[in-house]
């Protein structure tokens, strides 16, 4: 106890060489972790929820999913743009926008799900347009400013390095709850709580109680130099193009999903049954556990990021080595199989991908970062809302994209959602029995290879990373110098010029 009581006490200690302190990065971590409740029950479960409990043809809901992220998702540089020219009274940019969205982005994610399954078939489909549309559109005035602070904390790419690293471990830890939905489906049913009922429950307390844990994030400070906008609103969207690293991200992340797709939860549910020793564990149980020992080592290493990075040569090789060492471990996977005991070889095959996996989000939010102190150096403004909304629009296209595909692969499958609601025991087709597997395990692997491509075309190096960085605190500094000459020239009534 006494070893654990010195380590907490050291990690909230204050440390002189750091701009920004473990406390305030915990508070932006928890804040991340409520906010990515809310987010991951609707990416991961919105398409199970209208498929299996609303009985919406699965092509429909990811036809009309997939249109609606894609649509809003071009929203994503507009709203970014607004931010970016928009300054409140107190002087700051982004801490006011993740007080002001939580609770409303709360109470939409929980109306996605309840019971609106009673309502006649084309008002279900306009129940959900409106209310996901309206969720979208607020959330991406609060998910744009919340990872627009991992580049507004520090000026330093080292302590926005760690800001990135602590809000993708709040990130991981905001999505344990949600790994606990599968559990629930495959168990609670037999106490006589229906799947509406758990996922009423969850909207609610993930929803309203996520987002209003996420307001922990306002806690943060915005250090980095906020500019006056100047020029048309379109001179803003031009800027966007001339950002040579956010470009390269962008397409790489649209690309990856550029495949056929199948979502764990369909995969588990019919396709895994595992007998240990007589016991029978059934596919959602499975998948419950598949999480815990893919997920853990990745998690694992997400503590330790900034020093593997380091070792590794920085966050893009970083990136680099993770996206080829994924698609590596999916192909060996696809050729040991699911069946039986060898699922549980491929949870470890995968756990081992994972580790420097689990680094990916936190090396792209790095990445995206130093993109935005490159943009200045560039041109002498700052974007972060523009560039976070970037990362808002990939995130949406790809999910829009993703979700269509799922809808396309189910039909190509012939599974049939109506059928699997009226019965108790659905039986999937033949064709979902032969596709099953290659599009759960390998697809990914094709679009990590397309990711890959756009990636290896970044050539923004650590060291010129660190000349820029030298270079801006030399302009930033002379800035602020002739700042305040004409602020004591205007005080005296001096004609400095």
């Amino acid at each position: 106890m006494g070893f654990i009581k010195t380590k907490i006490k050291s990690f909230f200690a204050y440390k002189s060489d750091r701009e920004v302190q473990n406390k305030e990065l915990l508070d932006f971590a928890i804040g991340v972790a409520g906010q990515n409740q809310a987010y991951n029950i609707v990416s991961s479960w919105l398409m199970y929820f209208c498929t299996d409990l609303i009985g919406i043809d699965a092509l429909l809901i990811g036809t009309v999913l997939g249109v609606m992220r894609i649509w809003d998702a071009f929203n994503d540089p507009i709203v970014g743009t607004i931010v970016d020219r928009h300054v409140f009274k107190n002087g700051e940019k982004l801490r006011p926008f993740l007080k002001i969205m939580a609770l409303p982005v709360g109470i939409l994610t929980a109306m996605m799900f309840v019971d609106y399954g009673f309502l006649p078939e084309p008002w279900t489909g306009v129940y959900l347009i409106v209310v996901y549309f309206l969720w979208d559109f607020l959330y991406s005035f609060q998910d744009l400013s919340m990872w627009g602070m991992t580049s507004m904390i520090s000026t330093h790419s080292s302590e926005r390095a760690r800001a990135a690293q602590f809000g993708r471990i709040g990130a991981m830890v905001g999505g344990w709850i949600p790994g606990l939905i599968p559990l629930m489906i495959e168990n609670l049913p037999k106490f006589g709580i229906s799947e509406m009922t758990i996922f009423t429950v969850l909207g609610i307390a993930m929803g309203i109680g996520g987002m209003s844990l996420s307001m922990f994030t306002a806690k943060t400070k915005e250090r980095a130099p906020v500019y006056k906008p100047e020029g048309k609103f379109s001179d803003s969207i031009k800027l966007i193009f001339q950002n040579k690293i956010a470009m390269a991200l962008v397409i790489a992340a649209i690309l990856s999903n550029f495949t056929l797709s199948l979502q764990d939860v369909y995969f588990f549910k019919y396709m895994v049954s595992v007998n240990i020793f007589g016991l029978t564990i059934e596919g959602l149980n499975v998948k419950f556990i598949y999480g815990i020992i893919v997920g853990l080592p990745g998690s694992a290493a997400m503590f330790v990021a900034t020093w593997i990075a380091k070792k590794l040569g920085g966050m893009k090789r970083t990136l680099i080595i993770a996206t080829i060492l994924n698609i590596v471990i999916r192909v060996i996977s696809y050729f040991i199989g699911y069946e039986g005991w060898r699922i549980f070889i491929v949870m470890i095959v995968m756990g081992i991908g994972g580790i420097p996996n689990g680094l990916n989000g936190i090396a792209t939010t790095t990445i995206w970062g130093d993109s935005i102190d490159y943009m200045e150096w560039k041109t002498g403004h700052r974007n972060e809302g523009t560039v976070f909304a970037l990362q808002n629009l990939v995130a949406k296209i790809g999910t829009g994209i993703s979700t269509f595909t799922t809808g396309l692969a189910l039909k190509i499958m012939d599974y049939d959602p109506d059928v699997a609601d009226a019965m108790v025991d659905y039986v999937p087709s033949e064709t979902f029995f032969k596709l099953a597997w290659p599009l759960f395990i390998l697809t990914p692997a094709l679009g990590q290879l397309f990711y890959l491509i756009p990636l290896l075309t970044i050539k923004y190096t650590e060291k010129q990373k660190k000349e820029i960085e030298r270079e801006l605190k030399i302009r930033r500094e002379a800035a602020a110098i002739e700042e305040r000459i004409e602020t004591e020239a205007t005080i005296l009534d001096i004609d400095i010029y």
